[in-house]
């Protein structure tokens, strides 16, 4: 029996050290697969392209940027890299479809065509990048159903994945699983191995409409990048890439290494101060709308300012001999432009003594191939864009005035139309919530979103009248009085030897207690600086998952002529006369 289960025993360990002889020697004999071939340089240069901000610049401004300009630019960097063996990695860092308005009207489809065009390798997702809600219907307005479904149609439609490792959630508890969104990706360089991790700023759930988030949180950067970068490198990655919708500043790029001029105290530079030494190679950072080029702890980190008027950038040299980075070479970010001071090499306007733009040795060209992959998107929106919405205007309606915002008066009485039993209606235009003034004209479905571009929602306060009066002398002694819209209520502000005090009358002339309880309807939006509807308003906030959009309502309102006749249809149909004795020339708070 001893000497059977002997022989057994010695067969298994002979079995095994055969195993093992094996193994060993299959990796023996692919270990020179790793090296270097030999017709094959041992550095090779893996350039990292980073973009962030662009907040839908699909196009120039002041003779910067431009989605085809700014793909002239990665063109003659691939040409460079083509030339030396490398490759190049374009990379976004969020924020990226919400604010112009070929974007907006396409709820970012124009924008992702782009980027499809010009070979994006990954996209971390922003918070404005939840901005758009659910899917638009062809005429510009929201269709009933999920939230966030413009950012899932955005991510579905692109041919690279959108990234957002830290993004979780609450239902499962794991970053959300939603199609061509994943916390990172593994990709091939140059025949070197990337990998690219995607996250968010911490706060970036309360730098969008709260509607279209409910039910996600956001995870702590630091520990999610070395959870996702240590399974990255577990599969094989040789070169780990963070795409961070968080950011930081530097006003200084010429020294990487000296950190003097920065906010050393920044979200990224504390996320990078805390990853394990050696796990991530580089940070293509965004959010703060500043730039970097600089190194921390190690760590490479550029950010590329915003909308596409510069281009960060940092080349990885690799070591094909030792399967190691040799070295990181970090740039300052560069503007995107067609023209140059021949002399400086400074972006200028065109001039008679200005050249064309140069980059890597060669002028830098719009790419025909990125104009002509956004053309049928940019014309389903110019044919938005041109949609009356069946009214003309006199004279202009601005969105500025001396005792209260005319435009603002009229976006408070769209407002206070649609929710019945509303007694009062306020539009805070401190911060730019009506973004132009409303010219005269045809009203066009374009003109109404020029002026406001938002798809915030409408949203319903309970106040006091006393609570109401303390909030607009709040907002007069901060200099707002003339942007500010109000709709049921006059308004007579009083400058006492106390301060600033407000009287609300009704339309019979009669005033407003302070203990009555109004239902006051304002625009629900955290980015509005004042808005009634901020994260800790003195009433009770109603729900606005299921609100109507803010634009819809006014376009509605114009849309029936019973609120447009009769009257002269311009600045003077929305004064507020009553609000002519809100004298405060003696105020000191003013």
């Amino acid at each position: 029996m001893r000497a059977r289960q002997s022989g057994r025993t010695a067969r298994r360990i002979a079995q095994c050290a055969l195993a093992l002889a094996c193994l060993w020697f299959a990796r023996a004999i692919h270990l020179p697969a790793l090296a270097a071939a030999p017709d094959q340089p041992a550095l090779v240069t893996l350039s990292i392209v980073g973009t962030s901000d662009l907040h839908g610049a699909a196009f120039p401004r002041n003779g910067l940027g431009g989605l085809p300009l700014l793909a002239g630019y990665v063109n003659n960097l691939r040409v460079t890299r083509a030339s030396d063996g490398g490759a190049v990695l374009l990379i976004d860092s969020g924020d990226t479809f919400q604010g112009g308005i070929e974007s907006n009207l396409s709820e970012g489809a124009l924008v992702v065509d782009a980027y499809n065009a010009m070979g994006y390798a990954a996209e971390a997702v922003g918070n404005h990048d939840f901005d758009f809600g659910s899917v638009d219907s062809p005429t510009g307005r929201q269709l009933p159903g999920d939230l966030r479904g413009a950012l899932k149609a955005r991510a579905a439609q692109a041919r690279y994945p959108f990234l957002a490792a830290n993004l979780i959630d609450d239902a499962t508890g794991r970053a959300v699983e939603w199609p061509n969104v994943r916390p990172s990706v593994l990709v091939d360089a140059a025949g070197v191995k990337v990998g690219v991790v995607g996250v968010m700023t911490m706060g970036a759930l309360r730098a969008t409409l709260a509607a279209n988030v409910q039910g996600l949180r956001v995870a702590p950067l630091g520990p999610t990048i070395a959870a996702e970068a240590s399974k990255l490198r577990a599969a094989g990655a040789e070169v780990v890439i963070v795409a961070s919708h968080a950011g930081g500043r530097c006003d200084r790029f010429d020294r990487p290494a000296d950190l003097s001029s920065c906010d050393s105290e920044s979200e990224i530079f504390q996320v990078a101060r805390s990853l394990p030494h050696g796990l991530v190679d580089v940070i293509a950072a965004g959010h703060t709308h500043d730039g970097l080029a600089h190194q921390v702890d190690g760590i490479g980190i550029i950010e590329p300012f915003s909308r596409g008027q510069a281009l960060g950038r940092v080349d990885v040299v690799f070591d094909r001999r030792t399967r190691s980075v040799a070295r990181i070479q970090l740039f300052a970010p560069r503007q995107v432009c067609a023209q140059q001071d021949p002399t400086t090499g400074n972006c200028v306007p065109a001039t008679e003594s200005a050249v064309p733009a140069q980059y890597e040795g060669r002028a830098v060209t719009p790419d025909p191939v990125v104009v002509q992959a956004m053309a049928p998107a940019l014309q389903r929106v110019h044919e938005l864009q041109a949609t009356t919405l069946g009214v003309s205007l006199d004279a202009p309606i601005r969105r500025v005035g001396d005792l209260g915002s005319p435009l603002g008066n009229l976006f408070a009485d769209a407002l206070r139309d649609a929710v019945p039993g509303a007694d009062v209606a306020v539009i805070n235009n401190a911060t730019g919530g009506l973004r132009a003034d409303l010219p005269d004209g045809p009203v066009t479905f374009g003109r109404l979103y020029d002026v406001f571009p938002f798809d915030n929602r409408v949203v319903r306060v309970t106040l006091s009248g006393a609570e109401l009066g303390r909030w607009l002398a709040g907002e007069i002694r901060q200099g707002r009085r003339g942007v500010l819209g109000i709709s049921g209520v006059g308004v007579r502000a009083s400058c006492l030897a106390d301060g600033i005090h407000v009287d609300l009358l009704r339309a019979t002339g009669r005033q407003v207690r302070g203990e009555d309880r109004l239902l006051v309807v304002t625009i629900g939006s955290p980015t509005l600086s004042g808005s009634l509807a901020s994260a800790a308003p003195p009433g009770g906030v109603g729900p606005t998952d299921n609100a109507h959009v803010v634009r819809e309502v006014v376009e509605d309102w114009f849309r029936r002529p019973e609120h447009l006749a009769p009257g002269h249809l311009g600045d003077a149909r929305h004064q507020r006369p009553e609000d002519a004795d809100a004298q405060l020339v003696g105020c000191v708070a003013l």
